[in-house]
């Protein structure tokens, strides 16, 4: 028994059994051993603490320990505070933690924790962990650009401080979706891209002359270098460390420097001639290191660097040169074509109906063109958008207009084999049909047919056959809207090399996105399925009985907006299989997550050309 005493003494000499009441101070902040065996922390110095760095471990008697806490009223009150880091081991803040810091301006906090709010007493007084940080305005997560806690917890009625404003404007459900990106090109792009466009575009009540007074070279360069600028700006001041530190290396005697490691800012060097190395090496804890930030290989990078010792100077021995940020621009609309585009808009080009005006996306204004002339293709274009007893279809007019214009001038057909319809009656539909009968006639069949329709759709109760609404019919009115395979016979029995139709309606009583036609008993049938005829290919925008969603985002449909997305990205030259596998890709993904609900575009070809559609291409 005696010596089994010895025996557990000897080993609590050497592996001592941490106690809940012992502590050690570090640069002004005190840390305490928990119970689990990590370590809480609480500012000992609060006059000491200005830029506050928190590190994810401590030793405490030669044992590292994780810093999981911040005390109760842990740093209430540290008014020299500016700058706050802490790290993703940090997974509980208690209540008051960082009250009234009044001069924290910036904040980066652990990806997951768990923030007390103060209640107070009787539930008076609820407030979150920052309360009365007038100026904490610049506040990001680890890797998460905003994290759950700190939208909705850690600033819960902070209405003082500048940070919950912002949680206000921008909305917290938003905010927490939002990604954190380290590449400067993804950061900026937004900041650099949006402000430009809004820019350049014609406001309502200005003149064609007004508007190229204001936007012309000059003042685009001047914009957009500003913009660029305060990109870069910002994007240092949210990765840039508050106070940098870094890991002194072996001297190189040869080229009398210093290797200095700054983690994920790699290394720089610090130029030390040898008779002053082993004293500056000595006071390494007492240099203050001075970054010149930039963006080097799209990241923040250090450029170059100055190392303070007693009021001495140490530049680093090589300086960088930063990237050229011009590039950012390739993506902004040029000039040229929203000149183009506003020339247009002023000359009345467009049809006499209401148009709906918004801000066009740029692949409404950046059309590719083409010097193929494609004589023998023919493209019927229908946009219904103003209905006179239903709803509006959002969007359809532009779609329709647009996809002229990629018809003539990307697809190369002339504009006189381009026929355009917008708010399309009963009559314009048989109008149409007979035009491009008639001219299919003329030419015995040699030709290529586009058919291409944005609108409503609606089944027949009765029957569930399928009709495309004509601007004067309703819902309800099967007798006087164009049944679908009707439409299909016909353009079947043009006898024409190709005939091609996308259409952007659905055909199940639904209105383009949420609501109903009138329906008498308004919920959504699927259509019978109809064949495709002759040499025909139909691309649709939606599957039995979905909806076809707009995309507000960019003014379109969302079908018609990938469609034409996809006819710029390749100029025109695609085949109908990249097309249509492009074209149902993007659409299944994207009303998955705006609209949370499936369209998924649907594909059908006639039995005489089996597989062979997919290298059907539109330009010839």
């Amino acid at each position: 028994m005696k010596q089994l005493a010895l025996l557990i003494l000897s080993l609590l000499t050497i592996f001592p059994i941490a106690r809940a009441d012992e502590s050690v101070t570090v640069d002004g902040i005190k840390y305490t051993l928990l119970g689990d065996r990590t370590l809480s922390c609480r500012a000992d110095n609060k006059k000491a603490l200005v830029d506050v760095t928190i590190p994810e471990t401590v030793k405490v008697n030669g044992i590292d320990y994780y810093v999981s806490t911040i005390e109760k009223r842990g740093f209430i009150g540290c008014k020299n505070m500016r700058s706050l880091v802490l790290p993703n081991s940090i997974k509980r803040f208690e209540a008051m933690a960082f009250w009234n810091c009044e001069n924290l301006e910036s904040a980066v906090l652990p990806d997951e924790a768990d923030a007390k709010v103060d209640w107070g007493n009787y539930g008076y007084g609820d407030k979150g962990i920052f309360a009365g940080c007038k100026k904490l305005a610049q506040v990001r997560g680890n890797s998460t650009l905003y994290p759950h806690y700190v939208v909705y917890d850690a600033f819960h009625k902070c209405n003082e401080v500048p940070f919950f404003n912002t949680i206000i404007e921008m909305g917290a459900a938003e905010m927490t979706n939002m990604k954190l990106s380290r590449s400067f090109d993804e950061f900026a792009s937004l900041r650099i891209k949006d402000p430009v466009e809004s820019w350049q575009r014609k406001k309502d009540y200005e003149t064609m002359a007004q508007w190229e007074t204001r936007v012309n070279d000059a003042n685009r360069k001047k914009m957009i270098d500003e913009a660029i600028a305060e990109a870069r700006n910002e994007y240092i001041k949210v990765f840039a460390p508050p106070a940098l530190k870094g890991t002194l290396e072996e001297y190189n005697a040869e080229y009398a420097f210093y290797p200095v490691f700054l983690g994920s800012l790699g290394n720089v060097y610090a130029s030390v001639p040898a008779e002053e190395a082993e004293n500056f090496s000595r006071n390494w804890d007492k240099v203050e290191i001075k970054p010149l930030y930039g963006i080097l290989d799209n990241s923040l990078a250090v450029l170059s660097c100055t190392f303070m010792l007693d009021g001495k100077e140490y530049k680093s021995a090589s300086s960088y040169a930063e990237d050229e940020l011009a590039s950012l621009t390739l993506n902004i609309t040029p000039l040229a074509a929203v000149r183009e585009y506003e020339q247009m808009m002023a000359s009345g080009a467009l049809p006499d109906e209401p148009v709906r005006r918004f801000d066009p996306d740029v692949i409404d204004i950046d059309i590719p063109s083409t010097t193929v002339a494609a004589t023998n293709t023919f493209a019927v274009v229908i946009g219904n958008e103003s209905y006179h007893r239903v709803a509006p279809v959002d969007y359809a007019m532009n779609d329709a207009r647009i996809f002229a214009k990629y018809c003539s001038r990307t697809l190369g057909i002339p504009e006189d084999n381009v026929r355009t319809y917008y708010n399309a009656t009963f009559g314009d539909f048989v109008a149409a049909i007979d035009d491009i009968t008639a001219i299919a006639a003329a030419y015995k069949g040699d030709i290529n047919v586009i058919f291409y329709y944005a609108g409503h759709g609606m089944p027949d109760e009765s029957n569930r056959n399928a009709y495309l609404i004509p601007i004067d019919a309703t819902g309800t009115q099967p007798e006087v809207c164009y049944p679908l395979g009707k439409l299909y016979e016909q353009l079947g029995q043009l006898k024409a090399k190709s005939v091609v139709a996308f259409i952007d309606a659905c055909f199940s009583g639904s209105l383009r996105g949420d609501g109903m036609l009138a329906s008498a008993r308004g919920i959504r049938l699927r259509p019978k399925e109809i064949d495709a005829t002759g040499n025909m290919v139909v691309l649709s925008a939606a599957s039995g009985d979905q909806a076809a969603f707009p995309y507000h985002e960019k003014s379109h449909g969302l079908f018609s907006y990938y469609l034409l997305k996809k006819l710029n990205d390749t100029k025109g030259d695609v085949t109908l299989g990249d097309l249509a596998d492009f074209v149902t890709d993007e659409v299944s993904r994207q009303s998955i997550v705006v609209n949370k609900k499936q369209q998924v575009p649907n594909v059908k070809w006639s039995a005489n050309i089996t597989d062979s559609w997919k290298k059907i291409r539109l330009r010839e």
